[in-house]
């Protein structure tokens, strides 16, 4: 039992620095010559699925703003297995005449449905 105990002493606090360490590195996005952070985004693949929850992101945000931005393209796309996926998106978008690059987080659920979580313009 005294064995047991101990061994259960020293693998407690490995484990909870090797959680620790996770949260924190989760943050960086994985580069391509990398393997990627258990938790953390990775580079995604502009094909299809992305474009059309790239879509969903720019219909909700002129949704939620009640501006009329249009989808251009996808400039950047990462992933993140979740409870489901969040998708963190560069996304080019148009308004009006004018042409402007935002971020948008999506999170695709379990059951397919589609959830906008985060949108900021960024120069």
């Amino acid at each position: 039992m005294l064995a047991l105990m101990n061994r259960l002493f020293l693998c407690v606090p490995v484990f909870a620095l090797s959680l620790v360490s996770g949260v924190f590195a989760a943050d960086q996005p994985a580069k391509p010559d990398q393997p990627a952070v258990c938790g953390g985004y990775s580079p995604a693949e502009i094909d299809t699925g992305v474009r059309k929850v790239a879509e969903f992101a720019v219909k909700a945000q002129a949704k939620a703003n009640g501006t009329p931005l249009r989808f251009v393209k996808v400039l950047k796309a990462e992933r993140q297995v979740v409870a489901g996926l969040n998708y963190r998106l560069e996304i080019e978008v148009a308004d009006g005449s004018k042409h402007l690059k935002a971020r948008a987080v999506v999170w695709k659920k379990l059951d397919g449905s589609l959830a906008l979580t985060a949108w900021e313009t960024i120069p």
